[in-house]
């Protein structure tokens, strides 16, 4: 005789219970493990971005240091240059040297930053009897950006002409979560510049960065602003 006579439960319906609450176990468990899985994958994600950032930027030195191996700097037949350092069959350092004036040494230093990004390691001046500089600099070879800085290794300033507002234009600007960044012309010429940044070649430092204007210093102190023109705006 059945204990339950009112209540007859057949394999079926025991097998459909069976199944839910199999099912529930398993949401009950998803529902816990779901954090730690979903922190682990972010984890993973960003640990492939990073490796992919740094094969990305290792890739970029390989290409600058195969450059710097057969570079030419024939605009400057006085300044000579050297890979000192090796790494993994790779040049990680380079020299430059030579005697020449000031302004030449402005130009070959402003070609060379333009092609390559480098990290001055370090430098020697000297002075000769004819006024030319004697110089001799070390540079270790970095991952090039987009809105690096240019830099100013001169031993002295150079004379600087008077601000002439036609031979500026900014050009656009970019906000990061760290810095504004302007993209600014001077004759012809390109540059990326943030607060605090060096032009050697016009002689003049970045004050200020905003989304409409960039505020440049002379050496005098005195400040010259650039505002983004509009479409169609003529030079005064």
């Amino acid at each position: 005789m059945s204990l339950f006579p009112f209540f007859p439960v057949s394999k079926g319906s025991l097998l459909r219970v069976n199944l839910l609450f199999v099912l529930l176990l398993v949401m009950l468990q998803l529902a816990v493990w779901y954090p730690f899985l979903s922190a682990a994958q972010n984890n993973a994600d960003r640990q492939f971005k990073l490796k992919q950032g740094a094969q990305r930027s290792w890739s970029a030195i390989q290409r600058q240091s195969r450059a710097l191996a057969r570079v030419q700097l024939t605009d400057h037949p006085w300044l000579q240059h050297q890979i000192i350092d090796t790494a993994q069959n790779m040049a990680s350092a380079w020299e430059v040297k030579g005697t020449a004036s000031l302004p030449q040494w402005q130009a070959a230093l402003e070609q060379i930053e333009e092609r390559f990004a480098l990290t001055l390691l370090s430098v020697s001046w000297q002075k000769e009897s004819n006024g030319q500089w004697q110089g001799k600099m070390h540079f270790s070879i970095q991952a090039p950006k987009m809105n690096r800085e240019y830099h100013n290794w001169l031993p002295a300033r150079i004379l600087i002409e008077r601000f002439n507002q036609r031979d500026w234009q900014l050009l656009s600007t970019m906000r990061t979560s760290e810095n504004t960044s302007a993209l600014v012309q001077y004759k012809n010429h390109r540059y990326w510049v943030q607060e605090g940044s060096w032009l050697p070649s016009a002689g003049l430092s970045v004050g200020t960065v905003s989304l409409d204007q960039v505020t440049l210093i002379a050496n005098d102190s005195s400040l010259q602003t650039l505002v983004i023109r509009q479409k169609g705006e003529a030079d005064d």
